[in-house]
């Protein structure tokens, strides 16, 4: 037969269990991540066209191969013409992470992300060399 002594014993360590327990699931640390890093995070691959737009014509056969790899606040880039650099940093504007800045001063927009595709559109005028199909509006669309 049980004591009242037992059965308090048992209640406090009952509570003390239930308490610790409670106390543990608490202790969580912050998984969350800062939106810069998780925008950083979702760019971060090697990008393949999927299709290039100039000023409304399609002109994704002159970018044939055409690969974009971003790794942090650097990217690199085979076969991407005038429009890209084949290497450079860029700076993400804090207040609009959908904006970035290239160090030519080539402001990018990303107009869709998802895990595995990319647009990016954005105006270019520089020219070495020709003209068509290497300055105006550009829209990049790029796939994993």
């Amino acid at each position: 037969m049980m004591t009242v002594t037992s059965t308090l014993k048992m209640a406090l360590v009952s509570i003390l269990f239930f308490g610790a327990m409670t106390w543990l699931s608490s202790c969580k640390g912050d998984d969350s991540v800062d939106p810069k890093t998780q925008r950083l995070n979702e760019l971060k691959a090697t990008w393949k066209i999927s299709q290039v737009v100039n000023d409304g014509n399609d002109v994704t056969s002159q970018y044939t191969g055409m690969t974009l790899t971003i790794d942090g606040l650097n990217y690199s880039t085979k076969n991407g013409g005038n429009p890209w650099p084949d290497s450079g940093t860029y700076a993400l504007i804090e207040s609009d992470l959908n904006t970035l800045v290239r160090n030519d001063n080539v402001e990018v927009t990303i107009d869709e992300i998802t895990v595995n595709t990319l647009t990016l559109s954005f105006n270019y005028t520089s020219v070495n060399g020709r003209v068509d199909g290497v300055t105006g509006n550009f829209t990049f669309s790029l796939i994993k």
